[in-house]
């Protein structure tokens, strides 16, 4: 069999080169597209266990502010220094309901939406609030 010189091979063997090389390219694409789909479905599960403590720990903190405030409340006509005093008591054991409630009647997403539009608002005291928390967080891990 005499093959021109512009054409070493034949039509035969690229054919069966090429069919090899796109079975090969199919069963690598069907592969990496089953891998996605298994990465893609364990992080939605890996998603929903973090949001389900997200809000068993934000149910607890509401529990426990609701808890401080009324003892607060109860106990603000006890505390010596007057009337100012217990003004400052009763105001700061309000707000503690306030963030309570707030904790109750919001998910994380929705917490999420109100810090964005706070920093959006208020871009400098945003910084300086995140500033100051990571400062205290990263003092808190030295420790």
């Amino acid at each position: 069999m005499s093959r021109e010189p512009m054409n070493p091979f034949n039509e035969r063997s690229t054919n069966k080169t090429g069919d090899t090389l796109n079975s090969g390219y199919e069963d690598v694409k069907e592969r990496v597209s089953d891998a996605a789909a298994r990465t893609k479905e364990k992080a939605g599960q890996m998603v929903n266990t973090v949001s389900e403590k997200i809000d068993q720990q934000r149910e607890s903190a509401a529990e426990g502010l609701g808890r401080i405030a009324s003892t607060m409340h109860e106990k603000a006509g006890s505390i010596p220094g007057g009337p100012k005093v217990v003004n400052f008591t009763h105001s700061i054991a309000s707000g503690m309901e306030s963030t309570a409630n707030y904790l109750r009647e919001h998910d994380l997403s929705n917490m999420s939406d109100d810090v964005m539009t706070v920093a959006r608002k208020y871009p400098m005291q945003s910084l300086v609030a995140a500033l100051a928390v990571g400062f205290l967080v990263g003092r808190a891990a030295r420790r």
